[in-house]
């Protein structure tokens, strides 16, 4: 496997990756939402996944002397670190959104429950888009429409809700603690007792979803024939 990942690193890493990893720093705008700046990093993936297709890296990697199987797992999980990557960058930049940033009426702040959302997303865009491209790889045009649609249909979800949340705060006590241990910088030990929960539940979404996503994906490609 680490060889695999070492061939992933050598052969099919694209010059796209560590470009829109330029994107994290939309979360220093203005009035943003902000979510949108992890779409960034699955568009990158998909470029990867494109330029490997037009280098037939699928049926290279196939003729090696290794498992089928490792061969999406070898990618998923490359995938995987180039997400948690973005991911790193946010942490420090969500804390610069805080200082330089600290409301945001255009969706929500740089925060822990951001991180969260961001995670989410990740898992949208890999169950959407992996499986697929492993079962027909020709059609991973149409796929990463179909990823796009459910990615932003999550971050309009999310964003809707952390807009609407900040206009009606003074109106419905809910959107009140929305704004003061979600949609925030946690100030108080409450505040990041919950943020820190929704940070859990994020990672659990991205861990489990993306051991499912894994395993659907091999199924699939196992049966392919090259």
């Amino acid at each position: 496997m680490k060889q695999l990942l070492y061939k992933e690193y050598k052969l099919c890493l694209v010059s796209m990756v560590p470009l829109f990893y330029l994107f994290a720093l939309m979360l220093l705008i203005p009035n943003y939402p902000y979510l949108v700046a992890a779409f960034f990093t699955c568009n990158s993936i998909f470029f990867l996944f494109k330029q490997s297709v037009v280098n037939g890296d699928l049926l290279f990697t196939t003729l090696l002397p290794v498992a089928k199987g490792d061969v999406v797992r070898a990618r998923v999980r490359f995938v995987i670190i180039i997400q948690m990557i973005m991911f790193l960058l946010f942490i420090p930049l969500c804390y610069a959104n805080h200082l330089l940033v600290p409301r945001n009426p255009a969706g929500t702040d740089g925060s822990l429950t951001f991180l969260a959302a961001a995670l989410v997303l990740f898992t949208i865009f890999n169950g959407t888009f992996l499986p697929g491209f492993y079962k027909n790889e020709q059609k991973m045009d149409k796929l990463f429409l179909l990823s796009l649609v459910a990615v932003f249909g999550w971050i309009i979800l999310w964003e809707g809700f952390m807009i609407t949340a900040g206009a009606a705060e003074r109106l419905v006590p809910f959107f009140a603690w929305v704004e003061t241990h979600l949609d925030c910088w946690p100030a108080t030990s409450e505040a990041w007792t919950v943020q820190l929960i929704a940070l859990a539940i994020g990672a659990l979404v991205y861990v489990v979803g993306n051991i499912l996503i894994t395993r659907r994906a091999v199924a699939v490609f196992e049966r392919v024939d090259l």
